[in-house]
């Protein structure tokens, strides 16, 4: 897949073009409908099925106050878009000059100067240009102007609910890490690089790997079970979110204990898949008190192994 981050960079006879346009943020079942339709027609055609998205969410400059953190920042973002078969990624920064584009220069300038576009795939939901003034029927009366057919696909639902990042933010805000990932497609993830710890978790017998906590982490503080990819290879692996208030609070961390292995992993790079909530964290009177807890922790751990449905990260190239 090639990726463009500056538009104007984009060069090169891509034939066909067939543009998926939205933010996608989660890349969640509905988004992965349109991008569907987006490789059948580029398929049909013998031309290239493209994504147009912003690498944050265009509400940062529009309205900070409003701006959702992101469920999939641009990396993953990016691998889980490459494994639904996009050939061409177009990863813009949104700009104020950006938001302040009606809705016809935007289609002229970007889709039809610079994509070529011929067919353009959106979700009913979708708006675009200054003041989110384009609707889906701006659009299909722009590409009748300019020569691209345009496909505005309904909203997808699962038993009854429609599949949305707000619903998906929502159940992740109260740790439904299975509802979301029934939404999603795949387990919620996050990736950081290990940093060095204060040692405690060796000291109690279960060594972690420590990550920064980034505001897109968007699970509440508490105890969680996770796959971990580690060194080509799915890890199992209790997670604790949180301050460590049994040893005085600090920053927000992320600790990584390793079920079956005990590795020195600083500077490595970890993509976590979590597939269950076990617990609020909470304070421990002492060190042993946690010990104690966290023996019945991985006890617990082995049950939402057993019961998670299976799951393979390959199929959506999330493992570097």
């Amino acid at each position: 897949m090639i990726i463009v981050e500056r538009i104007e960079a984009l060069g090169g006879d891509h034939g066909f073009v067939a543009v998926a346009l939205g933010t996608f943020d989660g890349v969640h079942l509905g988004h992965q409908r349109i991008l569907d339709r987006v490789v059948q027609r580029a398929h049909e055609e013998r031309g290239t099925a493209a994504v147009f998205t912003f690498a944050r969410h265009p509400l940062e400059v529009v309205n900070p106050s409003k701006a959702p953190h992101l469920i999939t920042p641009l990396p993953i973002k990016q691998e889980i878009i490459r494994a639904q078969g996009i050939d061409l990624l177009v990863a813009v920064t949104f700009t104020p000059d950006l938001a302040g584009t009606v809705p016809r220069d935007f289609v002229k300038t970007y889709l039809v100067d610079r994509l070529q576009a011929r067919y353009v795939c959106v979700g009913y939901d979708f708006a675009f240009g200054k003041g989110r003034a384009g609707s889906p029927e701006t659009l299909r009366a722009l590409g009748e102007e300019f020569h691209f057919a345009v496909e505005i696909v309904p909203p997808m639902t699962l038993d009854g609910q429609v599949v949305s990042s707000t619903a998906i933010r929502s159940l992740l805000a109260r740790g439904d890490l299975l509802e979301a990932a029934r939404l999603l497609g795949r387990p919620y993830a996050f990736r950081g690089r290990v940093e060095p710890g204060a040692g405690r978790g060796k000291m109690l017998g279960y060594p972690t790997a420590n990550l920064s906590a980034t505001p897109d982490l968007l699970i509440p503080d508490g105890v969680y079970v996770a796959q971990v990819w580690l060194r080509q290879v799915l890890r199992r692996a209790l997670v604790n979110v949180g301050t460590a208030p049994t040893f005085g609070g600090g920053p927000r961390k992320v600790e990584v204990h390793l079920v079956d292995a005990n590795e020195t992993l600083y500077g490595e790079a970890l993509t976590l898949f979590f597939v269950g909530r076990l617990r609020d964290e909470r304070r421990f009177e002492s060190p042993e008190l946690l010990r104690e807890q966290i023996e019945t922790d991985l006890k617990a751990a082995d049950e939402v192994f057993a019961g998670f449905p299976r799951f393979s990260p390959e199929e959506w190239a999330l493992l570097p």
